[in-house]
Order: structure tokens, then sequence, then C-alpha cells
């Protein structure tokens, strides 16, 4: 990828040392002064640049060598660059089919800057025209997105691409450029936008809607300035250079209500731009203007003075977020295009979902998932995966795992019988499978009856209590493994005469919680063989195989086959469940704050039909 020469030489101007913490400051002369550093420095560095949003890969460019040959700089850099290569093949294929469908895109946060696509942010904003937002999403779902409608805003829409068990793409779409209410005018924006230098399939806004959107968002949204931001505002400053049209700048901003906001932010950066670049692009009548438009909002001119008077300032700079709140309001009360009425609207929806945020209250719907199949399936691989993937999408999810005769009471008494007895325990032939030693010890009838009924109780009791009730209070709950794997241990364990030991099976199937989603994961013997070779394996495997599909065709039990690699049977799994919880994610609670999916956007035909998703 070709390199931008302006972009890396203001790349590797660090900030010079006057003002910035101790931290900042070593690391400044570190990198101006070229002084070689212990393997713990670099670490340091990487982190710091990391937390700051600060693209490592920019240093690639120029950086001295000596960091750029540190292994632990080098490590952090390799795994960095691994991560950009993933998004960016991803969105690769996402740009050429919207491309295919005449879709165009804008990359609202990017400035241009090497690289510009901007692979260091929680994900990959993208602005796309309000008559085409319905058209962009589509294609994402059409390549294997799931829309994580719980975390939605006012038309913006996060989707999730996941292979093998990974979040390999997070896009998300914004059909205006806004932080609950609108900053820009959005047309304007794409008059003006360009193609990045170092990526044709880039577009970033000019370099005036590029220094609105990143100092908006980073006080509005974020209530922090990183690094990121400042090189960014930086990048645009050089780019238009004395071209850069101040007049619309400050126009955009008074039209939408947030003109003394952004004086304020331009200050900020002023007051940190000579420490960060050893050089101010910002004149001295620009800042004469600015500072008088801050002096007519006094409680920004007393925070502009309390930054300036802060004796060490480190990256990133928390601008505070009680001052951020108030100047957030006063923009929503002052902006032009909304009448009298809208804009008490906007201060009550967005007040309350400020409650909803800061009050740390997640409401959310619950859901019972349970992963079956016979050992050597892949069971834990894919409820773990299947957990992980709904924590990623900051739903509470819960991981179950239970075994009849291994875990709840029986269990317990399973391990007493160890401790009493370890002669007994430790004299079992190693290579005697589980069911071959359980039905050696249910030969008596008697005994046979009360352990059928004590594991199908228990089993029960499991399920209610760490399963069922859970998700009533709004968990997402993944078992692995469920009534449907202990009903065929349980059939495998007794002799086929054993009628009244047999009913607890039909009572554990009959009377166990069904789960929304009921998963049985297929594999031939010989894979399971394959996968678990120092396992000892009972005779009938085949049977055991039939059983479970019976028990999928009997209740309704979705068959995924597992053969093949772990993404070819974890990508449609996560998707089918996500995409199915999603669907139905709308709570009381969350309507009560105004914040349920369908409260925010209008929802699309595919979330009409309440779940029934193709895969």
């Amino acid at each position: 990828m070709s390199a931008n020469p302006q972009v890396a030489t203001a790349s590797m101007e660090m900030p010079s040392a006057y003002g910035l913490s101790t931290t900042a400051r070593t690391f400044v002369d570190l990198i101006e002064h070229g002084d070689m550093i212990t393997r713990a420095d670099a670490a340091e560095l990487a982190s710091w640049l990391r937390r700051n949003k600060f693209p490592l890969m920019a240093l690639e460019i120029d950086g001295p060598d000596w960091l750029l040959d540190d292994p632990s700089f080098s490590e952090a850099l390799t795994a960095e660059r691994e991560w950009y290569r993933t998004q960016r093949a991803e969105y690769r294929v996402a740009y050429d089919a919207w491309l295919n469908e005449g879709i165009e895109c804008l990359m609202i946060k990017s400035a241009g800057n090497y690289p510009s696509f901007p692979h260091t942010s929680d994900n990959i904003d993208i602005l796309f025209r309000p008559e085409q937002g319905r058209a962009a999403r589509e294609v994402l779902r059409r390549l294997g997105y799931v829309e994580v409608r719980n975390v939605e805003e006012p038309q913006k829409f996060l989707f999730r691409l996941f292979r093998s068990g990974k979040c390999v793409s997070a896009i998300h779409i914004h059909e205006q450029i806004a932080w609950f209410v609108g900053f820009l005018n959005d047309e304007e924006v794409w008059e003006h936008k360009r193609p990045a230098s170092d990526d044709p399939q880039v577009n970033v806004p000019s370099p005036e809607d590029a220094i609105l959107i990143n100092l908006a968002h980073a006080c509005y949204e974020n209530k922090v300035l990183r690094l990121n931001d400042i090189v960014r505002v930086r990048h645009a400053l050089e780019t238009a250079g004395s071209g850069l049209d101040w007049e619309y700048m400050e126009r955009v901003a008074a039209s939408r209500g947030w003109l003394d906001g952004l004086a304020f932010m331009l200050l900020v950066y002023a007051s940190i731009e000579t420490d960060v670049f050893g050089s101010a692009l910002i004149g001295r009548g620009s800042r004469e203007r600015l500072e008088h438009l801050v002096r007519e909002y006094q409680p920004a001119a007393r925070r502009l003075g309390a930054i300036r008077a802060t004796a060490e300032m480190d990256l990133p700079l928390d601008i505070s977020y009680p001052f951020c709140k108030r100047l957030y309001y006063r923009k929503i009360l002052a902006d032009p295009k909304r009448n009298a009425r809208e804009r008490l609207r906007d201060v009550a929806v967005t007040l309350i979902w400020g409650i909803k945020l800061k009050s740390r209250m997640r409401p959310q719907a619950g859901m019972l998932v349970s992963v079956s199949g016979p050992d050597g399936s892949g069971k834990t691989a894919h409820a773990q995966a299947l957990v992980e993937s709904f924590r990623l999408c900051e739903i509470k999810a819960n991981y179950v795992w239970s075994r009849g005769g291994s875990s709840g009471v029986m269990g317990f008494v399973h391990r007493l019988r160890k401790v009493a007895r370890p002669d007994e325990v430790e004299s079992a032939p190693e290579q005697e499978d589980a069911v071959a030693r359980r039905r050696a010890r249910l030969s008596n009838p008697a005994l046979r009856f009360a352990w059928s009924w004590t594991v199908a109780a228990d089993q029960l009791a499991t399920y209610y209590l760490r399963a069922w009730l859970p998700s009533r209070l709004g968990r997402v709950v993944v078992c692995d493994r469920f009534a449907y794997d202990t009903a065929v241990e349980m059939d495998a364990s007794l002799p086929a005469d054993a009628r009244w030991s047999r009913l607890a099976i039909a009572a554990l199937l009959n009377l166990a919680p069904r789960p929304r989603l009921a998963y049985v994961l297929d594999v031939s013997p010989d894979t399971a063989h394959k996968r678990k070779q120092d396992e000892p394996w009972h005779a009938d495997l085949e049977g055991e195989r039939r059983e479970y599909l019976a028990l999928a065709e009997r209740y309704r039990l979705r068959v995924l086959s597992t053969e093949g690699s772990f993404g070819d049977s974890s990508d449609p799994l996560i998707r089918r469940t996500i995409m199915t919880y999603m669907a139905r994610f709308e709570t009381l609670l969350n309507a009560l704050f105004y914040a349920n999916p369908s409260q925010k956007n209008v929802p699309d035909k595919i979330w009409a039909r309440r779940g029934r998703v193709a895969v």
C-alpha cells in the first residue's frame, strides 16, 4: 500500500514534552531523539498508542529502526497488521457488493491519513444515503452479518460478521452523521467527499468535514480527546493548507447549534498542537476568533482555562463528562433546524437514554439454547463460542454444562464414592468406557430403578434452576449438553427389559424445559474417534448417533453436521442463534426508556418475521 509522505511526517511528530505527562513525555523523547529503550518500555509505548487508538502501522513508514525491531513492539505491530488485513478483506467484499448495487459509502471518521481504513476503531463507521440505507443493510445480511439490535441508535445500525467463533468485521451503518441528534449537513458532506490517497476503496470527508466530525465525536460522544483524533485533525489542516474553509465550518456548526462546542474543541486542540507536532497550523487570527466565540459561553471558557492550567496533560485527555453533557443539551436546544417541540422531545428522549446508560441497566429478553450430540461432535467448543459471541454483542449470557450422573446431586454422590472407595475406582480397566462400567454397576433392578429416577430428577432440577430460571429473568443461557444427551446415555446404560427404569427417560424428556433453539451436532463415529483418540469408546457409536437423530426428528431439534471445519458449523449456528434472539429483543423495561429497537428505528421486514430466519 502506498504511503502519503505528508502523512508519514505528521504521524512521527509526537509530543515535544512541554505540558505533557511524564509517561507521554518519556515516549516522545524516545521517538524524537532515537534513544534505545528496553523491551518493557517498547511494550508500554505500544499500549499507550493503542489506548489512543493510534495505528501502529503508521510508524512503519519512517519509524525508528530500533523501535520496529524491538520484539515486543514488533509483536504488537504484527497483531495489529493481521487485524487490519482481516477487517480490510471483509470490507472489500462488502464494498464490491454495495458497488454492484449502485450504493455509495463514506467512512465518516477517517481523515485520509495513512492508513485511511480506520481499523483501530471499535467498529467501522460508514455513512450511506438514507434512501440507500435499507439496501446497504440487506447486502450485509446476505453476506452473513448479524444485526446487533440491542445497541442501535436512530438511523444507526451495527452489524457483526462471525467466522470460526470470532468477530472478523463490525460495520456501523449510519444514515446520518449524528450522535442521537444531527451535527452536520449531510448532503454537503456527500458533495465534498473524496477518495483516500492510500486506498481508492475508501471515501473520506473533506478536510473541513473531517475536522467537524472528529472533534464532535470526541466531545459529544466520547468525552475524550485521543492522539488519533489529534493526528486526524492535523492531517486535515495540512491537506487543506491555506485553503481551509473556516467560514464553512462555522456555518455548519452554527446551523446545528454547536458553534461554541466546535470553537472549544479547536482551542483544546490548539492548546496541545505545538506540544504534539512541534508547530502550529491554526493561525493567530483563527485562534483569536475562536477565543471570542468561547468567551460567549462562560462554562466553556472556564473548562478551557482548567485544561490549559493542567500541570501535566496525558493522552487520552478527559474533557469532563458533566461539561460535555451540558454542552450537548445546549446544542440540542440551540439547533436551528429543529422547532421548539422537536427540541424538547430531543432533550427528553436523550435524557431518558442517558439515564439508562449511566445506570448500567441493560434490560434484555432471555433465551434458552441447548447444544447436544455425541462425544467428539464439538459441543463444548460450539457452546462456548456462542456464549462469547453473545457477550461481544453486549448480551448477558451464561454457559451451563451438565451431565447425568456427573453433575448436580449425582455428581456429588459420585465424588463421595470415589473418596470413600478409591480402590474400586482405580481398579476399573483403563480402556473400559463409562457406559460399560455403569451397566455393570446397575445389574441390580432396585439399584437401577433408583439410579434412573434420581438422575432424571437431578437433571430436571439442574435445568430449571440453572437454565430455565435465568432465561426467564433475562439471561441468554447456552447449555452444553441437555436432557437429550442424558436420555441417550441413560438408554445406553439400561438393559432393554428395564421398563420401569426407562420411564424415567420419558419423564425427563417430557418435563424438561423446551429451549428456544436446540441443536444436535451430528458427526460420524470415525470422525469422533479421530478427534478424541485417547478416550475409551463404547461399542455402539452408530446406534447412539441414530438415537440422537431420532430425538431430533421427534422434538424438532436442528441437526448441524460438524464433519467439516469448526467454522463450517459454528458460523451458521452463531448467525442463526443471534438473529433469532435479536428478532425478539424488545422488552417492557426498554419500552419505558423508549429504548426498544422499534422505538428508535422502523423495523425491517426481516425482523417483522419474528425470528423466521433462513441461514
